[in-house]
């Protein structure tokens, strides 16, 4: 296994989920109607998700154009991935929700897109050990 970190890689990787979430949200946005009848929510929440993963794709695209991308900001987008796919498993497993069939084959392919996203983030993290401690504080 090659262990020897190059930043193009995590910046290509970060590049890759600020796409998919600015594409998520603004499927959110365009489809609120419909993807709020097909998740039971309402068309208001679909906005309020897209909202938030514009803010995440915009920060997470913001901190590609630097030169070097900082240890704790890597480890950030480590923790909210891995969030959003808690958020969703939780969302599956608690009973108070009451979604179709089709709604959790959704949000469960949605998990294991953003999972892979959390796992390939951590792999370059643990490779960046290298930089010094002063770099993992700037986001």
């Amino acid at each position: 296994m090659n262990t020897t970190y190059n930043p193009f890689n995590l910046h290509h990787i970060l590049n890759a989920n600020a796409m998919f979430s600015f594409t998520s949200g603004l499927f959110f946005v365009l489809a609120r109607k419909p993807l709020g009848e097909f998740l039971g929510a309402s068309p208001a929440l679909m906005i309020d998700l897209a909202v938030v993963m514009f803010g995440y794709a915009a920060l997470i695209a913001f901190n590609t154009q630097r030169p070097e991308i900082s240890r704790g900001f890597t480890l950030f987008t480590v923790i909210g991935d891995s969030a959003w796919v808690l958020a969703s498993i939780l969302l599956l497993i608690l009973p108070i929700f009451n979604f179709t069939s089709d709604a959790k084959w959704a949000i469960g392919i949605t998990a294991i897109c953003v999972d892979i996203f959390a796992t390939i983030q951590f792999l370059e993290w643990r490779k960046q050990k290298g930089l010094s401690p002063t770099s993992s504080l700037r986001f």
